[in-house]
């Protein structure tokens, strides 16, 4: 069954507006700047201003004014001459005038200088002149007076700036703008609309010249993270700049409250290096947003002094900011000069609250008959709380499915006997309830795993000898821990329950320490004392202001005989340091300094090292010691910068992941990478230094994943070796490449099951290609060199994702209905000019994106013949012959938005397809298409100079260097010849025979 039509969605909100001369750059600079924009993630209003009529501007216009918080006009030759450019710039200057500092104008020089637009040259004030004769003089002063302001502020002049490279760089301007980060929320979660519309009414954001904080408090586990987390998703976009800082009480104990004072003041787009104790920061504060209007969320505040340092008068922020806090605390806190609001969150409905224990109890949305009265029951003890529905809702899954009442009313019974006040209590059943494997697993997570990455922690329980993937499997199916971005989550109630187990453990035993010690004191103090160090497993000494003065000697050290996890912040190792920590596995050692102190520390159990943003290079002396441990699977180098080339790992036989992402000027990887037999990962994303992928590493069989992505600095010689294909059980390649073609041996990695060359400068792809039958995902995302797609990709019977999105690829080749497990095709913003009729055969299609495919000019009719699942996204606007798709009742697929073909239909006859402009329009295109060409291939020459201008440096900085060597050896080289010389000359000889 076709789906059905739906009401068009109400307008899209833009964050950005562009106004340009179409003639001048649309195909050009404004094409690039656009995808640049909208692929990363944010919402661009591009006009067309040459198919407009009448003399006034349009309600959709003025709307997209309106809505937008950064006004982008790129003045060009010609920019001036059109009054559609001027009448949006003096709107743009009027709405930013208007909006007391919220908005902002950035302003592109694309071939014109500051002084054209300022009016100080003939260029715009001929065709100022030529205005006045259709114009009144009051019209013609605005555009004047709006050139003028416009020419005021800082904006960009390309010069020789290759589009490319301009666009990465406004893309990170802007974003910084407009950075928000939404939050994630479960996908069970029961959505409380009415207390969000209560939250919403007190923050009252029509009241735009107060500043205003919201207070709400409950007990823990009833959802107040979660309500504040779906209020400020739904309102981020009305600020101009918002931060969600999450577990204050938490992250103030373990990495100070300068770190929340940092990432405030980094999520709000301002600089916070310069903080280096919290007045710092209060000051940063209390100055830097004064004029902006900002959406502040401090999730779980204990202590009312953390607020003093990060939100403490309303004078620190613009008019219109909002402020929430979350706290269990009642007690609301004194905000000097403005209003508090006060919100109690309040237990789920029933019918909420069973809606949401359905879900995790039988995976729908109601109990089964059979069983409604024991879920009705264990709703009413638990008393609407979020969190213990979800846990004992997921401990009881397994009884369902098994028709267990034995067990529901055991643990119901259990539930009554517990005051319903105690949560932790009846959360510690499910704990209880856990084999001991996945106890130990959920402390450890607990206590120092949270928002970490779930690898390396695998690695760790690997080698105590768990079965870790079946216990985390365990924990999740519990609802006690979430993984997502293979991230480990966990509630805050779940995280203190994990903590106090831990802490109970000293009451147990008086006078011991506890196994796992995550705070500053408690580690700073098992340090000094001699007794009871054996017991402690894991040990972490956060950063603090003194961390790079202390070092730990093997006195501190010796007993710590069990400690299997220790984390380091900036401090050092001093001294002899034979036989300490016999049992250490994983070694996490941040930002420490470049010289190492410490002489013997060999850790032969070390599995995981963890050096990232450190000092450290290929003449490090910990190398010889730490750096070369046997047993070592993870080495993790990211973003230390010094590091040109990394060290002999011959040593490390036994090594699997190899992680060197972001390490921005390494420029090799050592040959000895050749000898690791057991390598399965490789990360060295983001090294614009490193040109290509070892030959060596083609004769590792292991390999599984290769990840060097561009990450935006258009690496471009990197290649791949041309024994790639020996690679058999390579999974997963990533890769941005050079100019030319792939070797043919890429189509004999029978194994490969992703492919993503995104960013990648390659004309084309091999025609072997078809031999990669396992090949579930292909990305060629802004691969602009490669026009079109072999027909070998016929073979490529398992690819389910097609993504070209942003590429230079012009038609799908018919041989595309042989995919018949093909689910998705991105072709977003590509060049893509027309769909085969071919595509009706792909019965598994859910997915078809042709937003801003602004050369597709059909969609084949056949299309109406896909699965009622199908999606398509499209800006129907731009294609020509969408309306033949509309002139039936039903059994037409519906945009991604929700909006229907036929109102699409109207609205492009209505207002875009102007058919006696249409050849004329198409002849400009043609040839602005090859003034663009021409354009384009000068910027990237440009671009190319400048990369070997750079390169050059690098070469003279080599040079000098080594001339400075030289030097030095050369003074050496005389003075030994001079004593040389010496011991040559005969009256000394004579001189030492008188003396013996």
């Amino acid at each position: 069954m076709a789906p059905k039509r739906k009401r068009a969605s109400p307008a899209t909100s833009y964050q950005v507006f562009l106004n340009f001369r179409g003639p001048d750059t649309r195909q050009g600079l404004t094409d690039v700047l656009y995808h640049a924009l909208v692929d990363a993630g944010i919402r661009v209003f591009r006009d067309n201003e040459e198919i407009r009529k009448g003399e006034y501007i349009g309600d959709e216009i003025l709307r997209a004014i309106e809505d937008s918080r950064i006004f982008v006009p790129i003045f060009s030759r010609t920019y001036a001459s059109s009054k559609w450019c001027l009448i949006e710039l003096a709107k743009m200057v009027e709405s930013k005038e208007k909006s007391s500092g919220s908005k902002r104008i950035l302003p592109i020089f694309y071939d014109v200088s500051v002084n054209d637009v300022k009016l100080k040259t003939e260029l715009y004030t001929e065709a100022l002149s030529i205005h006045r004769e259709k114009f009144s003089p009051n019209t013609v002063q605005q555009w004047e007076k709006a050139l003028r302001e416009a020419g005021k502020i800082k904006g960009w002049e390309l010069k020789d700036k290759g589009h490319a490279e301009f666009a990465k760089e406004f893309v990170r301007k802007v974003s910084v703008e407009l950075k928000v980060k939404k939050k994630y929320v479960t996908g069970s979660l029961v959505e409380r609309i009415d207390e969000q519309d209560a939250l919403i009414s007190l923050l009252d954001l029509k009241s735009s010249h107060d500043v205003r904080l919201v207070w709400i408090h409950g007990m823990g586990g009833i959802g107040k993270t979660t309500l504040a987390k779906a209020v400020f998703n739904r309102l981020c976009d009305h600020f101009d700049g918002c931060c969600f800082l999450l577990d204050v009480r938490e992250t103030t104990k373990r990495k100070g409250i300068e770190h929340l004072q940092r990432q405030l003041l980094q999520d709000l787009g301002v600089k916070s290096a310069d903080i280096t104790d919290e007045n710092d920061g209060i000051w940063m504060i209390s100055k830097k947003l004064q004029s902006r209007k900002v959406l502040v969320v401090l999730d779980d505040v204990y202590d009312l002094e953390q607020i003093g340092k990060l939100a403490g008068e309303v004078g620190w922020f613009g008019e219109g900011s909002r402020i929430i806090i979350t706290s269990r605390n009642k007690k609301a806190p004194v905000f000097e000069g403005g209003r508090v609001e006060i919100l109690e969150a309040e237990p789920m409905k029933f019918e909420e609250s069973l809606l949401l224990f359905s879900r995790h109890a039988f995976g729908k949305e109601n109990p089964p008959e059979d069983f409604c009265d024991l879920s009705e029951e264990v709703v009413r003890i638990t008393g609407g709380l979020p969190l213990a529905l979800e846990i004992v809702g997921s401990q009881l899954r397994t009884s369902y499915e098994h028709r267990d009442r034995v067990h529901w009313n055991h643990l119901i019974g259990t539930l009554q006997k517990i005051p319903a006040k105690k949560v932790q209590d009846r959360l510690k059943i499910s704990y209880d309830a856990l084999d001991w494997e996945a106890k130990k697993i959920f402390l450890d997570i607990a206590c120092f795993f949270i928002n970490e990455e779930k690898t390396k922690a695998i690695y760790m329980w690997q080698s105590c000898g768990f079965e870790p993937y079946l216990a985390v499997k365990e924990l999740v199916d519990a609802s006690l821990i979430k993984l997502a971005d293979e991230k480990f989550s966990m509630h805050d109630q779940l995280r203190d329950l994990g903590r106090k187990i831990v802490h109970d453990e000293r009451s147990k035993n008086p006078g011991r320490p506890c196994s796992r010690i995550w705070m500053q004191e408690d580690a700073l103090k098992v340090l000094k004392e001699e007794e009871g160090k054996k017991y402690v497993e894991m040990l972490s000494l956060p950063y603090n202001e003194h961390s790079e003065d202390c070092a730990l000697t093997k006195q501190e050290l010796k007993s710590f005989k069990n400690l299997r996890f220790l984390s380091l912040y900036g401090s050092n190792f001093s001294g002899d340091l034979e036989h300490v920590l016999p049992k250490l596995i994983w070694l996490s050692w941040h930002g420490f300094p470049h010289i190492f102190q410490g002489t013997n520390l060999y850790l032969k159990n070390l599995v995981v090292l963890e050096l990232s943003g450190s000092l450290i290079s290929e003449t490090w002396k910990g190398w010889c010691q730490i750096g070369m441990c046997k047993e070592l699977k993870v080495l993790d180098l990211r973003s230390c910068h010094r590091l040109t080339k990394t060290p002999d790992l011959s040593v490390c036989t036994k090594l699997e992941r190899l992680i060197l992402r972001d390490c921005m000027n390494l420029v090799e990887i050592d040959h000895s990478v050749g000898t690791l037999k057991c390598l399965k990962y490789l990360n060295a994303s983001g090294c614009p230094y490193l040109r290509d992928i070892p030959e060596e590493i083609c004769s590792l069989d292991g390999v599984e994943e290769i990840v060097m992505v561009a990450k935006g600095n258009f690496q471009d010689i990197l290649k791949l070796p041309d024994s790639i294909g020996r690679l058999s059980r390579l999974k997963h390649l990533s890769v941005s490449l050079g100019r030319g073609t792939p070797p043919n041996s890429l189509g004999y990695l029978k194994s490969l099951a992703k492919l993503d060359l995104s960013w990648s400068k390659m004309a084309e792809l091999p025609k072997s290609i078809g031999g990669l039958v396992k090949l579930e995902y292909l990305s060629l995302h802004f691969c602009r060199g490669i026009t079109e797609l072999p027909d070998s990709i016929r073979y490529l019977k398992s690819l389910a994702v097609l993504d070209i999105s942003m590429s230079g690829i012009t038609r799908l080749p018919s041989t595309v209905e042989y995919l018949q497990e093909l689910k998705v095709i991105n072709m977003r913003g590509s060049v893509i000019q027309s769909i085969p009729r071919s595509i009706r055969k792909l019965k598994k299609l859910e997915k078809l994106d042709i937003q801003y495919c602004y050369r597709l000019r059909n969609i084949p009719s056949e299309i109406e013949g896909l699965p009622s699942l199908l999606t398509v996204s499209c800006s129907a606007p731009e294609i020509d012959s969408v309306a033949s798709l509309v002139d039936k009742d039903e059994g037409w697929p519906t945009t991604e938005d929700g909006s229907d073909w036929q109102l699409i239909g109207n609205e492009m006859k209505w207002e875009h397809m102007i058919s006696n402009r249409k050849s004329a329009r198409q002849s400009r295109m043609r040839k602005q298409k090859y003034l663009d060409d021409l354009m384009a291939m000068a910027s990237e020459l440009r671009v190319e100079n400048g990369r070997l201008a750079e390169f050059l440096g690098v070469i003279v900085h080599l040079y000098d260097a080594m001339e400075v060597e030289n030097m030095v050896l050369r003074a050496r080289a005389a003075e030994f010849s001079d004593r040389l010389r010496v011991l040559n000359d005969d009256d000394y000889i004579g001189g030492l025979s008188d003396v013996y």
